[in-house]
């Protein structure tokens, strides 16, 4: 690391590229001062387009917008000006992704947001874009009447800590711009566009509520609101704007949250919240109702989860980049700001002021131990599917409101069980798993202010189509084929290489399979099994009795595949079990619960354990000694080991 020469910016030093796009580069970048710990974005200018008086007419205007705005659920602007001839903003650094990528990572997972999280993620954008909407110069007393105008998943970033931010006020509209839309152009996203835009009414702070709803609306369904083959078929579908409730696709959704976000996507501004405040309000109230025990440090074991090797390697480059002796770099700005001058702030604050505001990164190299809500940890080897129906807008979880899939040839249907059948609670357990295999067209054209501009527009640049099929089914979702089974290397099939399928309804990523009382890993919600061979299969989840399977299954070459329904789990009565602290070093405590040995170095504190009664084993390798215990566990009681 210190062979590499490292790129100096003005008073930054460029660490790596984020993101290279056509128009601007956006890079991380260290501080080259007294702060030098601080970590930037730099949002670099195209030197074609800084050169452009519109366009640095408009990049003012996007600075006068954000420099002010100080808010927790808003990216930071710290500086900006020019070197060498190119625009730059430095910005607050967001250590984490944005939505489309959380998106996209859920998707390729076979997951979906929780509905609880979805529920809070859209209550942080809405308290960030209040403050936009209502700030004020300090100064006059005057309203700026700021209007982000392109709220779409792109633009709302998720820490991997937890928090949201809102960024990109690029296009952002305020009184104090210096001059209004060029006619002809649409600026912002075509599937998070409301009606009003198309219509040419003059935008306010409703135009936001919509894009937001839109997204939230997607989070929750997994798919585009507003998709089509093409720019002006989406147009048609944004004017037009029927919405179907989300519990329609989802029907994990609450009947109260489908009113909330309908209410947010009405076709009537009038009909919409009264602002972003009325709408967080509801969403609120809605969230702590209906999923009383979520918190909001929910979302950031579920992002580190979600991220944990995007993380590991990141953290690992800020190790090497506080490696970097950036006494030259230093020596090299201070040099150049005493003869010629790189860089020019527009700000009216002195640069040394400018960053008077530290970030502490506080990076340590240590593993951090992922702790959480157990029904928001993911687990890549179990997941719940949906499958498809008649209607192609509805997909239905495999839950107490979905038709098992009976009659379909080579699939056997086993829902042979005293358990009952799974129902939606209120209380929030979060594991909505509905998802959609529809791609998104994330390099949205942009067109003109209302529907005859945007088909004048089109006329004359030309409709670029895309390839898409807007019914394809929800991810994940797969039609029974005849006979289902693929080959595959099987050293302890007695050399056999067949194999058939086991799919599972109703399973949760927190949920274990068992065959013959061994774990298994199962791709979705799949499980590879030989043919010919009988098993058993059990299910066990944390903080619930285990479900056996009353039967033995065998797979055979006109049955390859077996669909079991897991019912709904029982919640297990149990009691907390700790140790005295005088055990030798080397002990632990073996022991079986529900089928499964334990193993537990002593001492230890509150593990729960099933209430019931158990023969356990202290046992010390090191000393060669081992002593039989028994011992009761009580409900919602404690036992002390000595």
């Amino acid at each position: 690391m210190d062979d590499k020469k490292f790129e100096r910016f003005g008073k930054y030093l460029i660490l790596d590229h984020l993101v290279d796009g056509g128009m601007a580069k956006i890079c991380r970048a260290r501080f080259l001062g007294e702060q030098a710990n601080k970590v930037v974005a730099i949002k670099m200018i195209q030197a074609q387009f800084s050169k452009d008086s519109s366009f640095v007419q408009m990049f003012e205007d996007e600075l006068k917008v954000t420099f002010g705005l100080l808010h927790p659920n808003i990216a930071q602007v710290y500086d900006y000006g020019m070197v060498d001839e190119q625009l730059f903003t430095a910005m607050e650094y967001v250590d984490g992704a944005n939505l489309k990528q959380y998106l996209d990572r859920l998707k390729s997972k076979n997951f979906v947001f929780p509905v609880e999280i979805s529920t809070y993620i859209t209550s942080q954008v809405c308290q960030g874009l209040h403050y936009a909407h209502t700030f004020t110069d300090k100064l006059t007393g005057k309203p700026f009447n700021i209007v982000h105008r392109d709220i779409s998943p792109h633009n709302i970033m998720l820490t991997y800590d937890g928090a949201v931010k809102v960024i990109d006020f690029g296009i952002a509209k305020a009184d104090s711009n210096s001059e209004a839309t060029q006619a002809g152009t649409i600026k912002g996203k075509l599937s998070y566009l409301a009606p009003e835009y198309l219509d040419g009414l003059e935008l306010d702070h409703r135009y936001d509520q919509f894009a937001v709803g839109v997204t939230l609306w997607e989070l929750l369904c997994s798919r585009k609101l507003f998709k089509a083959s093409n720019d002006l078929a989406v147009l048609k579908l944004v004017q037009a704007c029927k919405v179907p409730p989300p519990s329609s696709i989802n029907p994990n959704v609450p009947k109260e949250l489908d009113q909330i976000v309908l209410k947010a996507l009405a076709k009537d501004r009038n009909q919409r919240f009264e602002n972003m405040d009325k709408f967080n309000r509801a969403l609120v109230k809605f969230l702590y109702s209906t999923y009383p025990d979520f918190n909001a440090t929910d979302l950031g074991y579920f992002a580190k989860q979600l991220f944990k090797d995007e993380i590991s390697k990141d953290r690992e480059k800020f190790f090497e980049y506080g490696k970097i002796d950036i006494k030259p770099y230093i020596e090299d700005a201070s040099k150049s700001e005493n003869s010629i001058p790189e860089s020019s702030s527009k700000s009216n604050e002195d640069a040394t002021h400018q960053f008077k505001n530290e970030i502490d990164l506080g990076f340590q190299k240590k593993e951090e131990k992922l702790e959480g809500t157990a029904a928001l940890v993911l687990d890549e080897s179990t997941v719940n599917r949906s499958r498809v129906v008649a209607h192609p807008n509805r997909v239905e979880v495999a839950n107490s409101r979905v038709v098992r899939p009976r009659g379909v040839e080579g699939v056997t249907t086993v829902t042979n069980t005293t358990s009952r059948v799974r129902r939606r609670k209120v209380e929030g357990s979060g594991r909505s798993k509905v998802r959609s295999t529809q791609t998104v067209n994330d390099n949205e054209e942009k067109g003109g202010k209302s529907v005859f501009m945007m088909v004048v527009g089109l006329a004359i640049a030309g409709v670029v189509y895309t390839k898409s099929d807007i019914l394809l089914p929800m991810i994940g979702v797969e039609k029974a084929g005849k006979n289902q089974q693929r080959v595959v290397a099987n050293d302890n099939n007695g050399g056999s290489s067949l194999e058939g399928s086991i799919q599972f309804g109703n399973l949760e990523s927190s949920m274990r399979v068992f065959i013959d009382e061994r774990p298994i890993n199962t791709v979705g919600i799949r499980a590879s099994y030989p043919l010919n061979k009988p098993f058993t299969v059990t299910i066990r989840k944390k903080g619930y009795k285990k479900h056996q399977f009353n039967r033995t299954f065998k797979l055979t070459a006109s049955q390859p595949n077996l669909y079991l329904a897991i019912p709904e789990l029982e919640r297990e009565r149990v009691g907390l079990l700790s140790t005295s602290q005088n055990f030798t070093s080397g002990s632990k405590l073996i022991l079986n619960i529900d089928g499964e040995k334990i193993e537990k170095v002593l001492p230890f504190s509150n593990m729960r354990v099933p209430a019931g009664q158990y023969e356990g084993v202290i046992s010390n390798p090191l000393l060669g000694t081992e002593r039989k215990i028994l011992f009761e566990i009580k409900e919602n009681k404690r036992l002390f080991l000595e």
